[in-house]
């Protein structure tokens, strides 16, 4: 008897590729125990932001960039929005407000979205710290929030945003210096290191007479931390640190002779204080003059 071999029939390559296809697309649906949504085009005049999100400023020359940068290329990530619980407008941004002005600014009718469904207020505040541009002030105010909504610890929230304890005890110790203090340093492009160090300063009266150098732009991190170890050296306007803690000039000896006869000129009187940080520079004066001799090879310089 004559055995008949049954021919394998061989898989279609068109339904091999379709069916990976499918399962790759699979993988790629979001899960129905996922905080997230499907995208959907969301109304723009239907979203608004969250009047209690930490950023409130907004570079318009950086939005025109990203406008045109969507125009060209699309919206190439999804913003995140809760439900309005007020019921209007229907949407409120959790994460991406940029896009969605910049979506405005390009006269969008619409927008992609993504309805969050988890915790939206931690966020947006992760969201709005994990960014390079934020002030100094929206900083530590958003990071404030986050500490006291959520109940963190400083390590849990530096864990949290991939910081450093130092860096967040840094950034809240910024708020010592007062909001309407540190807005305005911010809003004078003081540097935040510059900040962070002068919110160590405890002596009041030191700290507003740095303050003031900081606004007008002349005041660095090593002139705070000098101001910080030997305040009596630092009297305000006439004298600040010297730039160079190894050597005195003449140039720079000059200049404080001449700071201290026009003050001498211009004042009648002065204060304790101003008297006290006088004597106290005299003294330096004194000793340096009593403990160091006369270099006879360099009598010039």
């Amino acid at each position: 008897m004559m055995t008949v071999r049954k021919r394998v029939k061989k898989a279609s390559p068109i339904l091999t590729m379709a069916a990976g296809m499918v399962e790759d697309a699979s993988t790629h649906f979001i899960g129905s125990d996922s905080k997230f949504k499907h995208t959907f085009e969301a109304r723009l005049d239907q979203i608004t932001a969250d009047p209690e999100q930490p950023r409130k400023a907004f570079d318009q020359k950086a939005l025109d960039e990203l406008a045109a940068t969507m125009t060209e290329h699309g919206q190439l990530q999804p913003i995140l929005v809760r439900k309005n619980p007020l019921g209007n407008p229907k949407w409120v941004i959790v994460a991406g407000e940029r896009r969605w002005r910049a979506a405005g600014h390009a006269q969008w009718p619409t927008i992609l979205a993504i309805e969050f469904d988890g915790d939206s207020e931690v966020a947006s505040l992760i969201e709005n710290l994990q960014r390079v541009d934020l002030s100094p002030h929206e900083e530590a105010r958003g990071l404030k929030r986050l500490l006291e909504t959520r109940g963190l610890s400083q390590a849990e929230a530096a864990e949290t945003l991939g910081k450093t304890k130092g860096e967040i005890s840094a950034t809240l110790r910024l708020l010592s210096l007062g909001e309407d203090c540190l807005i305005r340093l911010s809003e004078h492009g003081v540097p935040k290191n510059v900040l962070v160090e002068l919110a160590r300063i405890t002596d009041d009266n030191l700290r507003n007479t740095l303050i003031d150098q900081a606004e007008n732009g002349k005041l660095t991190v090593k002139e705070v931390r000098y101001a910080r170890e030997r305040p009596e050296m630092v009297v305000s306007p006439i004298l600040k640190p010297p730039r160079y803690s190894n050597s005195l000039s003449l140039k720079a000896l000059e200049k404080i002779s001449s700071r201290l006869v026009s003050f001498r000129a211009q004042r009648s009187k002065i204060s304790a204080n101003e008297r006290d940080k006088l004597l106290a520079l005299r003294t330096e004066i004194d000793e340096t003059l009593a403990r160091l001799p006369i270099d006879e090879e360099n009598t010039s310089s």
